[in-house]
């Protein structure tokens, strides 16, 4: 789906439902050639392999956003960090990739259309089981376009952060980069114009479907935006470490008792800070079950789960199926 070189043993840890798929056993993905400098961010796809970009914005003068029209030959690939948020399109054919973005791995379909979204700062790797060459656009966004573009619609520049995704299905982003597509054959300032405005459109969209905080709804009143952000982080930080919250010291964390905390918290959400850690419990969970082979048992302690009957409830309750139906379905 992406551009660059073979994936190497040294980042491509095995283990994982993407990396078993491939595995050759020789300690690598497949044969290609070195990254080189992984860890140096590099502007967008064309500072990596130039000879296979169809089209480039670069030369038409776009201020917010970067497009690039891909066809790459090669099944295997490893991409150093960008320096801008990456929001990739399958345009065609439908291939079944699997890939690393980040600490993250994926084992999916891809269609027409499907996206992925690689935030900025974060190394990729993919690879695809067809034989036949992948079409794919790349539309790159800048960490300090989003904020000022988050800020400028109220979310909040702390909203920002997007997440890595893969396989979305979204029509709003779809047809953006069907737009930028068409005008990347457009050298004039009327397609320049036109393809800014879509940038501020896109990154909105980004910021209110796939940012770190994007089940924050902000209001009036409520705990500040700061507070906010902060106890956020805190929890998710607890989280991703497998550790236990505790609500008293988020509470304490961005300085507030514990029932101005809960009722502030809930004021600017929409729901409790205990809902709030339970439904980021369970999405955790779906992550493990989606992309891991773990047993239902230790997800359900790994996220937080006193036992497997409490998370199998809890996890019914809110997306309408067992985690083991779950992981079926996948």
């Amino acid at each position: 789906m992406l551009m660059g070189q073979a994936t190497s043993a040294a980042t491509y840890t095995p283990g994982t439902k993407a990396s078993r798929n491939y595995w050759d056993g020789r300690g690598a993905l497949g044969v290609g050639r070195s990254l080189g400098h992984a860890g140096v961010p590099v502007s967008d796809i064309s500072d990596v392999c130039p000879a296979e970009v169809v089209a480039s914005s670069r030369e038409l003068g776009w201020q917010n956003v970067r497009a690039a029209h891909v066809r790459h030959a090669r099944r295997e690939v490893s991409l150093p960090p960008m320096e801008r948020h990456c929001v990739v399109i399958q345009l065609w054919p439908s291939l079944h990739i699997s890939a690393r973005i980040g600490e993250r791995s994926f084992d999916k379909y891809m269609r027409p259309g499907d996206i992925a979204i690689v935030p900025a700062g974060t190394p990729s790797e993919w690879c695809w089981r067809e034989e036949r060459p992948s079409n794919t656009l790349h539309l790159y966004l800048s960490p300090a376009f989003l904020r000022s573009a988050a800020e400028s619609n109220e979310f909040g520049g702390e909203l920002a952060a997007v997440e890595p995704q893969f396989g979305v299905r979204d029509e709003h982003i779809r047809h953006i980069g069907m737009s930028l597509l068409h005008e990347l054959s457009e050298a004039n300032v009327v397609g320049r114009l036109y393809a800014d405005s879509l940038a501020t459109v896109l990154a909105v969209q980004l910021v209110r479907r796939y940012s770190h905080l994007q089940d924050v709804r902000m209001s009036r009143g409520g705990i500040a935006p700061r507070k906010l952000r902060r106890a956020v982080e805190f929890m998710n930080d607890c989280l991703d470490r497998e550790q236990e919250v505790s609500l008293a010291a988020v509470a304490e964390e961005v300085g507030m008792s514990y029932f101005h905390f809960s009722r502030a918290f809930k004021q600017s959400v929409g729901v409790s800070p205990n809902n709030y850690l339970v439904e980021r419990r369970v999405e955790r969970a779906k992550r493990l079950l989606g992309e891991t082979d773990t047993p239902v048992v230790e997800v359900a302690l790994r996220v937080g789960f006193a036992s497997q009957s409490h998370f199998t409830t809890t996890f019914r309750r809110l997306v309408g199926t067992t985690p083991k139906a779950y992981r079926e379905l996948l």
